[in-house]
């Protein structure tokens, strides 16, 4: 299949390896009547599963002719449909649904908005599974965290029992986009849904901690959690106390920028870390007006912090001199006046701020909403212009005295503050 169409259907076929160890995560007891595999392809997953339960009824359904002719020489006992897994009339009484379901099929353009297929098709699973039935699925680890996938995780802790969250790494040649194993059993006792016990590489995690988080993450241990809590605790917010500034979107950065010459300065990402911003090395040839998108010329003119977009966690610096800045460098303004940007730069290049973001979002960018849940440090007016003055004064030279002062106000014990600098280099 072209490469464009398979982007289109979201399709990226499994190793056969990979299938064999999800189905392996499976209790040995298991012994499926019918397995169902919405998205069949090739066939690997019924494949194997035929294999391991050689008396189960296989299903498959898919799109791609030419994919499911090839099941047919693979799984010749399997009852093949072409036909699309998320539409099709199938019956409540599976077993077992696995696969690897397409990935971003149903987006226009570039928008990352509304329900796409991952989750149509986790929500699939769960409407035809039986009480007890399971899935197992190879998902986009993306769709455990991000709020476009947010009324799926939703309705995965409301009908299932969530057994295993395994990420997996970029497990498709040439596709930088990280894969994630979900197993979970439909599961009709809101108790036991509640107190099931979730595998992750981290330990387990009782599902209900994972339904208050807000995402499926299976990346902390129980002693990152309570940090986690820690720091929340002693915590404010800088939602409704800042402005964020988007940075311009041009379009069509190869006609728009240039290294020297007419324009005025921009500030990227790459010109940003931490406490410091280097003389911007382009300029924004074209007008503001007429590039693709940019906030007000008044809000890049305001004295700002400048944040990357693209990173693990924050990197942060507060800009005077009025600069516009390129969508790879995004921008908050102070509105609230107990607060001064240099404060907030220093709570952002911080360990526990570093800490809090990347323990909760693995892909590596910082969105508005991920800004706003951060943990700010609630302080006395005083600290704060202590903090805020030292980094206005000497700014990295005073990276780690900055530090100790951000984790005094959240009262960090010497092994807090040592676990969270280890994470922080890790990261």
């Amino acid at each position: 299949m072209p490469s464009a169409s398979r982007k289109l259907l979201g399709a990226y076929y499994t190793p056969a390896s990979l299938v064999e160890n999800a189905l392996g995560t499976l209790p040995e007891t298991l012994r499926p009547a019918r397995v169902l595999d919405l998205s069949c392809g090739e066939g690997v997953w019924l494949g194997a599963a035929g294999a391991r339960w050689p008396d189960a009824s296989l299903e498959g359904l898919d799109v791609d002719r030419g994919a499911l002719e090839e099941a047919a020489r693979l799984v010749p006992a399997a009852r093949l449909r072409l036909a699309d897994g998320l539409l099709a009339p199938i019956g409540s009484d599976v077993d077992l649904v696995l696969g690897n379901p397409p990935w971003g099929a149903g987006r226009v353009g570039n928008d990352r908005r509304g329900q796409e297929s991952a989750t149509g098709f986790v929500v699939r699973a769960l409407e035809l599974l039986r009480p007890g039935g399971r899935m197992c699925l190879l998902l986009p680890a993306a769709w455990l965290e991000v709020a476009a996938h947010r009324a799926g995780r939703e309705r995965l802790l409301e009908l299932a029992a969530i057994e295993r969250l395994e990420p997996l790494g970029n497990v498709f040649t040439g596709v930088h986009a990280p894969a994630a194993l979900l197993v979970a059993r439909r599961e009709p006792d809101a108790a036991a849904r509640s107190a099931q016990p979730v595998w992750t590489p981290m330990g387990p995690v009782a599902q209900a901690t994972l339904a208050g988080e807000g995402s499926l993450n299976p990346r902390l241990s129980a002693g990152d959690r309570a940090l986690l809590i820690k720091l929340d605790a002693r915590a404010e917010r800088l939602a409704g106390r800042v402005t964020f500034i988007l940075g311009v979107v041009t379009g069509r950065n190869r006609a728009a920028l240039v290294d020297a010459g007419g324009g005025e300065p921009i500030v990227s990402g790459t010109d940003v870390s931490a406490f410091r911003i280097r003389t911007p090395a382009r300029r924004l040839a074209l007008p503001l007006e007429r590039v693709q998108q940019a906030a007000r010329r008044e809000n890049y003119a305001r004295r700002k912090v400048v944040y990357r977009f693209i990173a693990r966690h924050p990197v942060a610096a507060v800009d005077e001199e009025g600069r516009l800045t390129l969508n790879s460098a995004n921008a908050l303004a102070v509105d609230d006046p107990a607060l001064d940007e240099h404060f907030v730069a220093a709570a952002l290049n911080s360990s526990p701020l570093r800490f809090a973001h990347a323990a909760r979002h693995a892909l590596p960018r910082l969105l508005r909403s991920h800004l706003e849940r951060l943990p700010l440090p609630a302080a006395s007016a005083s600290a704060r212009r202590r903090i805020a003055r030292l980094a206005e004064a000497r700014g990295a030279g005073a990276t780690e005295e900055l530090d100790e002062l951000v984790m005094d106000l959240f009262l960090l014990t010497p092994a807090e503050r040592a676990r969270l600098r280890s994470a922080c280099r890790a990261s």
